[in-house]
C-alpha cells in the first residue's frame, strides 16, 4: 500500500524546512509573529506552484498609525500576504486587517482577523497592471488602557 502526504502534512513540513533555513537553525518560537504568519501561510506553502518570497519585513508596528509597506506586483500573477504579530503584544479583542492599494489610491484587496487571532492571510490576483502597491498593516484595538500600544509583527508573501 502506497500512502501519499496530504496537503496539511507538506505544508507543515514545509514550514518546519523555512524556519531552519534561518542561521542559527533554531524554528520560530510560538509567540513570535512570523509563527503566526507562517502558520497562516500553511496551505500555501503546500501548493508547490506558490513561492515564498525569502525576505520579509519585520518590525513594530502602533496600533494608533499601522505600517504600510510598498511591494512591486506583475500583471497575471496571484499573491498571498500573511501578516503576523506576537500573541502575547496582542491587546484583549484587537483585530487584524491587511489592505491592498494600487497607485491611484484605490482599494483592491483587503482582509480581516476575527478579534484575538495574531495572523491573518489575503490572496491576491493583480489584473490591473504590473507596478507598486501599498500594503498597510494594522490592529484596531477597542477604546480603553491598551488602546496605544507597539506591537512586534511581520509581513510574508509570496506568488504563483
Amino acid at each position: 500500500m502506497h500512502c501519499r502526504p496530504t496537503t496539511s502534512v507538506v505544508g507543515a513540513l514545509l514550514l518546519l524546512c523555512l524556519a531552519a533555513i534561518r542561521l542559527d537553525a533554531a524554528p520560530f518560537p510560538a509567540d513570535s509573529p512570523e509563527h503566526q504568519a507562517l502558520t497562516a501561510a500553511t496551505d500555501a506553502l503546500g501548493d508547490p506552484a506558490f513561492a515564498l518570497r525569502e525576505d520579509y519585513w519585520n518590525g513594530e508596528l502602533t496600533t494608533s498609525t499601522g505600517r504600510a509597506v510598498k511591494l512591486q506586483f506583475f500583471k497575471r500573477n496571484v499573491y498571498s500576504l500573511f501578516f503576523g504579530v506576537a500573541p502575547s503584544e496582542l491587546p484583549p479583542g484587537a483585530s487584524l486587517h491587511l489592505n491592498i492599494f494600487d497607485s491611484a489610491n484605490e482599494e483592491v484587496a483587503a482582509a480581516s482577523g476575527k478579534p484575538g487571532e495574531a495572523a491573518v492571510a489575503l490572496t491576491f490576483e493583480n489584473t490591473i497592471k504590473s507596478g507598486s502597491f501599498l500594503v498597510l498593516m494594522r490592529v484596531d484595538v477597542p477604546p480603553g488602557p491598551l488602546a496605544a500600544a507597539d506591537i512586534p509583527a511581520v509581513l510574508f508573501y509570496g506568488w504563483k
